[in-house]
């Protein structure tokens, strides 16, 4: 009887440190979405100059510390995990002190400086870092986490084995121990359901539900190589709405949620299976296309984009006025590498903004 509460005793706490892991994992894809919002937020300042904007980097570098402090205090996070953990941190700060010099740039400026790219790189550079440590971070967090479930399927076992062998000796503990056992194997089956969201979260929009920022890394990888051994071609579109902010200022971002989510399903109605669609962060969209023969194939997709806003969007019975900029690159014409990629799509993305706007441009 005593071996059979040890077991139970032992599967309540290795289902507790699994829900804390599961927590930790959540606690990291939050400090990956509070720095995309601050950098939402300083992209946005160095746009348009409305401070408002500086509001959103603030907030942004609020959560960060607050998510850091919570990983720091964790017991989930090992020794192991501890010097990763800590070069994140040092990150972080290198990549807000990167956005605050931009920012202090810009006032200074009084218009968008060129200048800028330069701050605008490192801080690629730092995110990409601190993406890197974070899919560490969430690695070993997925190992203890496995660790958890094998010592729960064993402890589960335990308690089956003797809770049969007692049930030979008096029908009574039998009864106590098969409800006792089900209700963990309900709460087993619980947590697996909370770890495969979780899981899905991490690589997926919150608000849109399509892949994020690390899925767009991922899968340009995957695609150039895969590129550079067969010597094929790919394009990457880099989209951002027109008109945004202003439907977020007019209506709320209740609305702007909802703005969003419907954009995005816009953009699936009219992409391939094959093609590759993200949310990048903010009203920033990625496309990734491959299998196609001729540039006239990019200009024709490019086109149905934009024709999608020729008529107001209507969200909750409000229609609403806005566009889309798009900027193209394609590989190996623009760039030999991800980066070089990314960057020209995003230089070629502000050529339409600044050429009047919802409109499309190939990177040069």
């Amino acid at each position: 009887m005593a071996g059979l509460f040890v077991a139970m005793y032992q599967l309540v706490d290795y289902s507790e440190q699994k829900d804390l892991v599961d927590r930790q994992r959540y606690q990291v894809v939050t400090l990956g979405k509070a720095i995309t919002n601050a950098e939402s937020g300083q992209r946005g300042y160095l746009l348009t100059g409305h401070t408002l904007f500086l509001d959103a980097l603030e907030q942004g570098r609020d959560e960060a510390s607050k998510v850091i402090a919570q990983l720091e205090n964790s017991l989930a996070i090992d020794c192991a995990a501890r010097p990763l953990l800590n070069k994140i941190k040092q990150l972080v700060q290198q990549k807000f002190n990167v956005m605050d010099k931009s920012v202090q740039v810009q006032m200074h400026a009084g218009e968008y400086a060129p200048h800028l790219s330069l701050s605008r790189d490192r801080g690629r550079e730092l995110m990409k870092l601190i993406d890197g440590h974070m899919a560490q971070i969430d690695e070993q967090l997925v190992l203890q986490r496995q660790g958890f479930e094998q010592a729960i399927r064993n402890r589960i076992l335990a308690s089956v084995t003797v809770a049969i062998l007692l049930s030979i000796v008096i029908i009574s503990v039998l009864v106590f121990s098969y409800r006792s056992t089900t209700l963990l194997l309900e709460q087993v089956m619980e947590n697996q359901a909370v770890a495969k969201q979780l899981s899905h979260q991490a690589d997926h929009d919150l608000l849109t539900s399509l892949p994020n920022r690390r899925s767009v890394n991922v899968y340009l990888e995957s695609t150039y190589e895969m590129a550079r051994i067969g010597s094929k071609q790919f394009a990457v579109f880099f989209m951002d709405l027109d008109g945004f902010k202003r439907v977020n200022d007019a209506y709320g971002h209740d609305v702007g949620d909802a703005l969003l989510i419907e954009v995005a399903n816009m953009f699936k109605r009219v992409l391939r299976q094959s093609d590759f669609l993200a949310r990048q962060g903010g009203d920033e969209f990625v496309l990734v296309v491959s299998n196609y023969l001729h540039r006239l194939e990019l200009t024709q997709l490019a086109q149905r984009l934009i024709y999608l806003f020729a008529q107001p969007v209507v969200v909750r019975g409000i229609p609403l006025e806005i566009g889309v900029s798009i900027g193209i690159a394609e590989y190996p014409h623009h760039g030999k590498n991800v980066k070089q990629l990314l960057h020209v799509a995003d230089k070629a993305m502000y050529d339409s903004k600044k050429n009047g706007k919802n409109r499309f441009s190939f990177g040069e």
